[in-house]
């Protein structure tokens, strides 16, 4: 049997064997009112320029969702990589990508202690390009890095409202 995931011709992402018993990382977590909140942790030193990691396989961006504002908290002071950017990708996993919809080449300097926290709204210098617009999903949630982090760790939260009624 492969334990390799692979996405079948439903356009399902499947996992088997150990793949599918690796807990995630972030998610959308429980919040009163019309804003909502999603939540990744990030170690920085898995990024790279290359290739956008998707985050985790569970939690994405939905259809018609206004983006508020973005958080970056430093949980672990970053340590030898320059920026970080996190973005979007279509749910086939290679289409669409926009690396900077949520965080746009976010400087080293303001992550490097602990404790750090940079709020990015529309005009603040690290925005993405979807803050303050309404982003048209399904989308999976991508992070990548310029140069190569050797130590870090970040919480990135996602405040966001959907168009018209949240009915879950």
């Amino acid at each position: 049997m492969v334990n390799t995931p692979w996405l079948n011709n439903d356009g399902l992402y499947l996992k088997y064997g150990p793949a599918k018993t690796v807990p995630t990382s972030g998610g959308d977590y429980l919040s009163y009112g019309e804003t909502r909140e999603m939540e990744f942790t990030l170690d920085l030193n898995t990024l790279t320029a290359a290739v956008p990691l998707i985050i985790n396989d569970i939690t994405f961006i939905g259809a018609s969702m206004f983006i508020e504002q973005v958080e970056v908290d430093t949980e672990i002071g970053a340590v030898g990589g320059t920026t970080l950017s996190v973005g979007t990708i279509g749910m086939d996993r290679t289409s669409t990508p926009v690396n900077t919809a949520f965080v746009n080449a976010l400087a080293i300097a303001s992550f490097t202690t602990a404790g750090q926290k940079v709020v990015l709204t529309t005009g603040v210098t690290g925005a993405g390009t979807a803050i303050g617009t309404v982003v048209l999903g399904p989308l999976y949630i991508t992070a990548t890095a310029a140069g190569t982090f050797t130590a870090g760790r970040v919480k990135v939260r996602i405040k966001y409202r959907g168009i018209g009624t949240i009915t879950q």
